[in-house]
């Protein structure tokens, strides 16, 4: 039995004729920082897709918490200890950064002692919000607490949705283009947070990112697509110098001699 907290293997998806994943096998476990990568319409987000439940794999089989996910709901996968952003941002834009993050803690709390607002409610309650303000701190939003998710700037929005991830309280988080519209300073300081959330949270993390020198800053192990197909894997060193890859990227294979 395998202790990877997230699983993949040989997992195939088709679109009608088209297949837009192929064999794909991947294994995240507690303290991994891993990156995937590949040109655009490689197949990145079609396998955080299949990963997080939002697509059924053809082929193959998906574990999380070594549960066999394939066919479960999104919100079932998350409560084995998945959790994921988007690659285009999915905040509650009209609801304030503190509520954003507090809807998504889990609350134990029944109907009944939430219609009559008993002792051990509020007390939950508070407790809820407190933690949805440390999320808030630990992504350096504590400022923005009370201002409503669509006033914040672009890089804190990103962020917000990852302190919201993290209050699913997930084993694995899986950042999809995490540093899409951010400058050169707010990549670099994003690099560094990403890092401090895996030490502090003891996280699995699965990233996918078009920066480069921020993928290959961050990440231990890499994975590339290609065209629905993984074309190689391992430590970012060896993956830069892959004629596969090379080529993949620059649409030719590097020249010898």
């Amino acid at each position: 039995m395998s202790d990877a907290l997230l699983q993949a293997s040989g997992v195939t998806i088709r679109f009608g004729g088209l297949t837009a994943l192929t064999d794909f096998n991947l294994e995240v476990r507690k303290g991994d920082l891993q990156g995937l990568i590949g040109p655009n319409g490689a197949g990145k987000t079609t396998a955080f897709n299949v990963l997080t439940g939002v697509y059924l794999p053809t082929s193959g089989e998906v574990r999380v918490g070594g549960a066999r996910i394939n066919g479960q709901r999104p919100h079932r996968i998350n409560r084995l200890g998945l959790a994921r952003t988007f690659q285009n941002i999915r905040l509650f834009k009209e609801m304030t950064a503190l509520d954003n993050v507090r809807v998504a803690i889990r609350s134990t709390s029944g109907w009944a002692a939430s219609m009559l607002r008993s002792g051990g409610f509020l007390k939950e309650e508070a407790q809820l919000e407190a933690r949805a303000r440390e999320l808030l701190e630990v992504m350096g939003l504590s400022h923005r607490a009370d201002e409503d998710a669509k006033n914040l700037p672009y890089g804190e929005q990103r962020r917000l949705e990852i302190a919201r991830a993290l209050g699913t309280s997930p084993g694995v988080l899986l950042l999809d283009e995490p540093a899409a519209g951010m400058n050169t300073r707010e990549k670099a300081d994003l690099m560094v947070l990403i890092r401090e959330l895996r030490a502090r949270f003891e996280l699995g993390i699965l990233v996918i990112e078009h920066d480069m020198k921020l993928v290959m800053g961050i990440c231990e192990k890499l994975t590339v697509l290609d065209h629905g197909e993984t074309i190689a894997h391992g430590a970012p060193a060896a993956v830069r110098a892959d004629a596969k890859v090379i080529e993949a990227y620059l649409g030719e294979a590097p020249a010898h001699g």
